[in-house]
């Protein structure tokens, strides 16, 4: 996976009045991730699946939809998770949100992490300071593990850039050649079929 300055710099994490204000249905909540989150995964990777989601409920990482529908407060879980979960384990995560919730309300814990998330991968891709905004500073073991998290998620982000660019390219398989060009190249019509042995041809 290779993330470059110019997306690092682009990168909008969707805040929290930013996130939809009606409840949303499963297949939307996949939809929004997909979109917010879409530089953090492979081409062909999920950003999370339905199934992901129910044992996240299930452990209480996030809280229970409301008639099936989820509202902000379960979407900014997830996106802390679908982040995260790269990693920390679901229990290392719940704790490190719990503590967030205990100091700040949702929206600005989430908020809090928001800030954070693109600050690190401004200094992780650009080399460039960015100086986190006042709400997101202070010594609080909830900002600082956090600030941790994060600079575990940049670690393994900039290692897999690394490897990615370092990978040689893949060669192009070979071709297999059409049947009727394969016998034509060998002095043989195309149509020709083999005599059965023993059978003379007048």
């Amino acid at each position: 996976m290779r993330i470059t300055p110019e997306q690092a710099s682009a990168f909008h994490c969707p805040r929290w009045e930013e996130l939809p204000k009606l409840l949303l249905y499963m297949d939307q909540v996949i939809l929004v991730l997909e979109e917010a989150l879409s530089l953090f995964v492979e081409e062909k990777e999920n950003v999370v699946t339905s199934t992901m989601i129910n044992n996240y409920v299930k452990q209480k990482v996030i809280l229970p939809p409301v008639q099936k529908k989820y509202g902000r407060e379960q979407l900014a879980q997830l996106m802390v998770v679908c982040l995260l979960k790269k990693v920390l384990s679901i229990n290392e995560i719940a704790g490190l949100m719990e503590l967030m919730i205990a100091r700040f309300s949702p929206q600005e814990a989430y908020d809090s992490f928001c800030s954070a998330l693109e600050n690190a991968l401004v200094k992780a891709f650009t080399h460039k300071e960015w100086v986190a905004p006042p709400a997101a500073e202070g010594g609080e073991a909830a900002v600082v593990a956090q600030s941790a998290a994060l600079a575990a998620l940049m670690g393994k982000l900039v290692v897999e850039d690394c490897l990615a660019a370092a990978a040689p390219a893949k060669p192009a398989p070979p071709q297999k050649k059409p049947a009727a060009k394969a016998q034509a190249q060998k002095g043989e019509p195309a149509e020709a079929q083999k005599e059965p042995a023993g059978q003379n041809i007048k």
